[in-house]
């Protein structure tokens, strides 16, 4: 059995992380980055997977106050079927140069003890709070040398207005990324036919535990 799963883990980790290399160095993040107006929904406008796979849509985020902390809830549409949702605290750097500097973490009572509680990257790149946003990850696997980029362009409205983009896909050529690359969500195949109600795996990062 043991071995069954790290096969699978070793494959998958082969799946998913499929650029040569560490994850890209010094990558500029918003400067003087307020938390508290980066608050209210935001609807991913356009998306990208460095491993091509396209397996959510409808995708909003939106930070919640509750008594243990700030938490994020990632709703979308998985692969046109299911309505699910992700809610991670947010882990706000002591620092204040680092404010954009996020990390999310994941807690999932039923999982096995490593699998607990997991960590992932979550970088402001750019935004103006009012119309867009962009927002960076990058996960690296020093078993295979290579690493994963999953890319959100974020938007007040259902419909980012072309001046807002062209501002939100600048930052993307520091991590190498063509605006051509970008995945457009597609806003008419928002009505699932399953809803649940419980917390799930973060489709937008790729692997829950250090590789």
């Amino acid at each position: 059995m043991i071995i069954f799963i790290l096969f699978i883990c070793f494959s998958s980790t082969f799946g998913y992380f499929t650029i040569p290399g560490k994850c890209p160095d010094n990558v500029g993040l918003q400067e003087d980055f307020k938390l508290a107006d980066f608050y209210g929904k935001w609807y991913q406008a356009y998306h990208f997977s460095s491993d091509g796979q396209v397996k959510n849509n409808c995708s909003t985020i939106e930070l919640m106050t509750r008594p243990s902390g700030i938490y994020l809830n990632q709703s979308r549409v998985d692969r046109g079927l299911f309505h699910r949702f992700s809610v991670g605290k947010v882990d706000i750097p002591s620092k204040i140069e680092d404010a954009a500097n996020l990390d999310l973490i994941f807690a999932f009572k039923n999982a096995p003890r490593r699998l607990k509680t997991r960590r992932y990257p979550f970088r402001v790149l750019a935004t103006n709070y009012n119309y867009y946003a962009t927002i960076y990850t990058c996960q690296y696997s020093p078993l295979i040398d290579k690493h994963f980029i999953y890319v959100w362009i974020l938007s007040r409205n259902q419909i980012l207005n072309d001046v807002s983009k062209e501002l939100a896909v600048k930052p993307l050529q520091n991590i190498g990324i063509q605006p051509t690359q970008l995945v457009k969500d597609e806003r008419d195949k928002c009505a699932p036919k399953y809803y649940e109600d419980v917390p799930v795996e973060p489709m937008t990062f790729r692997f829950p535990v250090p590789i």
